[in-house]
C-alpha cells in the first residue's frame, strides 16, 4: 500500500486519488491516515471510544466557512488513526453507520 503525504491517504495505485499526486512512499504502521468524516457529536464520542481502546486519533474540524465566520463549531471531523488501527476502526464504523 502506498501514502500520499499531502492527504494522509492510503491507495494502492501509484497516483494518489485524491491530489493527483505521484510523490507516494509505502504506508508505515505509525502513519495517520484519514479515515473519513464523522459527524461532530459522534466524533466526540468516537474519541473517548477510541481511548479506551488505546487507540491514538485526531479529530480536525471540517465544514463550511458559513459556521466560521460566526465563531460557530463547524458540524464534522475529519478523522485520522494510524494505519495499524485503520481497519479495527473502519470495522467499528461500519457497525455504527
Amino acid at each position: 500500500m502506498n501514502f500520499c503525504e499531502g492527504c494522509n491517504r492510503v491507495c494502492s495505485g501509484e497516483r494518489c486519488p485524491q491530489c493527483g499526486r505521484k510523490k507516494l512512499r509505502a504506508v508505515e504502521e505509525d502513519d495517520f491516515c484519514l479515515i473519513g468524516r464523522v459527524e461532530r457529536a459522534f466524533g466526540d464520542g468516537l474519541k473517548e471510544q477510541l481511548a479506551r481502546e488505546h487507540i491514538d486519533c485526531v479529530l480536525l474540524p471540517y465544514g463550511t466557512g458559513v459556521r466560521a465566520n460566526f465563531a460557530l463549531p463547524l458540524e464534522s471531523y475529519l478523522l485520522y488513526v494510524r494505519y495499524r488501527d485503520t481497519e479495527f476502526v473502519q470495522t467499528l464504523l461500519k457497525g455504527n453507520g
